[in-house]
């Protein structure tokens, strides 16, 4: 491991045990649940069902609606998922926004859409998903805002990354980043799956992001622990690492 690395990793190792998942409640064996403000919650899904919570959602609880960010990487699980929110909040999922159309994000549209959830996402993922038989009800090209009765969402497509259609949340008054896999965790280690990445296109992406939102106080990655706004430089340095 590169030295700049290491330091980096050091240097952070009080931010990671700051947003350690060692007080989330499990809900289900596969799925867990940590309150982060009054409305928002931070929600584990495990992408094998095998108990090992690895997949991050986000959960916005407003009077009316509730958001979830992400979708779990199966139908099953998406429907446990559903069930579990609705018992701990008495209230169901009203919309979901998908951040790109890889499963761990887009795996159970085809169960939200069977209760009624409306879709969020770009016009790229929508495209990207059409030989999936998953629909995205409600796309745009570069951004999105959705106010609900209290918070405000920015929905930005600020360019290609982890896949060509990554996009990022933004809840302003909170100043919670939602990255998805465009940005990775401060304990990981290196850049997990490429298959769809652009990686020339990845650290200028995540660049604009982190100049676009640089007095963010939590940053959510697609995978492992949330942290703060030292996951843009982590990530940059990790996508260039050879």
């Amino acid at each position: 491991m590169k030295k700049g690395l290491m330091l980096l990793l050091i240097l952070n190792l009080a931010v990671i045990s700051l947003f350690a998942n060692d007080t989330i409640e499990r809900i289900d064996k596969n799925i867990g649940i940590k309150k982060l403000t009054d409305k928002v919650y931070l929600i584990q899904s495990s992408y094998t069902c095998n108990g090992h919570l690895d997949c991050n959602h986000l959960l916005i609880v407003d009077r009316e609606d509730i958001i979830l960010i992400n979708t779990p990487a199966k139908d099953s699980l998406t429907l446990i998922m559903i069930d579990c929110i609705a018992k701990k909040f008495n209230r169901k999922i009203t919309k979901v926004i998908v951040s790109h159309f890889h499963d761990d994000s887009s795996g159970g549209l085809q169960e939200t859409s069977h209760h009624g959830i409306i879709s969020y996402s770009s016009d790229k993922t929508r495209d990207l998903l059409k030989h999936e038989n998953r629909k995205i009800d409600n796309v745009f090209k570069d951004s999105l805002i959705i106010s609900l009765q209290t918070i405000r969402l920015e929905l930005f497509y600020l360019g290609a990354g982890h896949s060509l259609d990554n996009i990022v949340i933004w809840l302003p008054r909170e100043k919670i980043l939602f990255g998805g896999c465009l940005m990775k965790s401060l304990d990981a280690t290196d850049k997990g799956n490429v298959q769809d990445a652009d990686l020339q296109a990845w650290p200028i992406t995540v660049q604009r992001v982190k100049a676009k939102f640089k007095n963010a106080k939590i940053i959510i990655p697609g995978h492992l622990a949330i942290g703060d706004a030292s996951i843009f430089d982590h990530t940059i340095e990790i996508v260039k690492m050879k």
